[in-house]
């Protein structure tokens, strides 16, 4: 909100810093930036200034999400105009996915976008990577509709657009050139699914076509691989000797890699190596727990985790084909996966794992590192009303704020009371 003077002032008061000592803080951004951090109860906004009474509360910088297809969410209620029909395997669900998205439109698939990521705000999320199809079904529709929703929502939230293959690139010829003029267009990422590929040299010339145009547009890859605990699907391992041949270690991510729970220990050792040396990211989606059989899986979190690599945890697919329930809230997701992969036997019983997940290791998946909450930096985070991470993640209903340029972009106010 404006002064008097015409700045935009913001006051946090009685706060704790994320990551800082505890002690309570008042927290001053004006026009943008924070210009001022004291103990609490010292700082006050101009005239007219907004102020987040955090009560003790957490200041942290704003959620993540890595791994998201916002081309299709809130689709799931269109499945009945398909007609009915009977999902016996995952193809009856890959083909119904076909039915659905042949329908899409520009103007369909950015209204539906702009609300997922309105959500998304409303959670205290900054900033959201989206795969959008392309393919010889859809075209360029999925992907030119999430880039000019990028544009139209890039004052409220950051959204980083994947040009995903959907259908494959060997067996879908027109996707190699579509994802090409997708990067022409401005998409911020090369996608690619491998396994779904008719066989292995298929794959592997799908692994190497993606390469070939992060490459050419000098852009990082953000892959969906070995998708299924499926001990059939073996890609991880070359994906880990291509990022280093191409020299783009750090520059990858890649989702799901469900069939590594299917690995022997010693296989899996190996590969988990190759992964940490090539500085693979690996988002998991924990809600890959239910739907499909063989099931999506979790991978294998804490191995990786012990040997280095970065791993986050996303929401995947959102009220459309593959998911019916999910959530947008990072911390419920943090705390379902504090159970499933599971984190309780990590120092300090896993709370800062499970934090990392949504947060610095979520960003580091997507390569969008949060700006420190320290004075001169951009005013950008959420306040929660729990005193600590460890309470946040007890709590998640309770109340909490989103700050974005120092400006208030969304509060969630709750208020408990027994009535007797």
């Amino acid at each position: 909100m404006a002064s008097e003077t015409g700045s935009s002032e913001l006051l946090v008061s009685d706060a704790r810093i994320d990551g800082g000592d505890g002690s309570r803080v008042d927290l001053l951004a004006r026009d943008g930036r924070i210009v001022a951090l004291a103990p609490a109860g010292t700082l006050e906004g101009g005239p007219g200034a907004e102020t987040i009474r955090a009560g003790g509360g957490l200041v942290s910088a704003p959620f993540a999400e890595p791994h998201s297809h916002p081309d299709k969410v809130y689709s799931r209620g269109r499945i009945p105009e398909l007609g009915p029909r009977v999902m016996r395997d995952r193809e009856d669900r890959m083909q119904r996915q076909r039915d659905l998205k042949a329908r899409f439109t520009r103007e369909d698939v950015g209204e539906r976008a702009e609300r997922f990521l309105r959500d998304c705000a409303l959670e205290g999320t900054g900033v959201v990577a989206g795969q959008a199809d392309i393919d010889s079904i859809t075209g360029l529709v999925s992907v030119e509709a999430l880039l000019a929703t990028r544009e139209r929502c890039r004052d409220w939230i950051d959204l980083v657009v994947t040009a995903f293959p959907q259908e494959g690139i060997v067996a879908d010829r027109r996707a190699a050139e579509l994802v090409e003029e997708a990067l022409r267009q401005g998409a911020d990422r090369v996608g690619g699914w491998p396994n779904n590929e008719p066989d292995e040299a298929a794959s592997l010339e799908h692994l190497r076509t993606v390469f070939a145009l992060a490459e050419r547009f000098g852009a990082p890859i953000d892959i969906n691989i070995d998708y299924f605990t499926d001990p059939s699907e073996r890609l991880l391992e070359p994906l880990a000797e291509m990022t280093v041949a191409a020299g783009m270690q750090g520059r990858v991510n890649a989702n799901h890699v469900g069939a590594l729970e299917t690995y022997d220990d010693d296989t899996a050792a190996r590969v988990i190596e190759k992964v940490a040396a090539a500085g693979i990211s690996i988002t998991v989606c924990p809600t890959n727990l239910s739907g499909t059989r063989p099931y999506r899986g979790v991978s294998r979190p804490l191995e990786l985790l012990a040997a280095g690599a970065n791993v986050a945890v996303g929401i995947g697919n959102y009220e459309d084909n593959w998911e019916f329930l999910g959530t947008l809230d990072p911390m419920e997701r943090a705390r379902f996966a504090w159970h499933a992969l599971p984190l309780a036997g990590l120092p300090g019983e896993g709370i800062d794992a499970a934090w990392s997940l949504v947060t610095s290791s979520a960003r580091a998946a997507i390569g969008r590192a949060a700006t420190p909450i320290a004075v001169g930096e951009p005013a950008d985070f959420i306040v929660l009303s729990a005193p600590d991470r460890i309470q946040a993640l007890r709590n998640e209903a309770a109340s909490r704020w989103h700050v974005r340029r120092g400006e208030l972009l969304a509060a969630r106010i709750v208020e408990t009371e027994l009535v007797s």
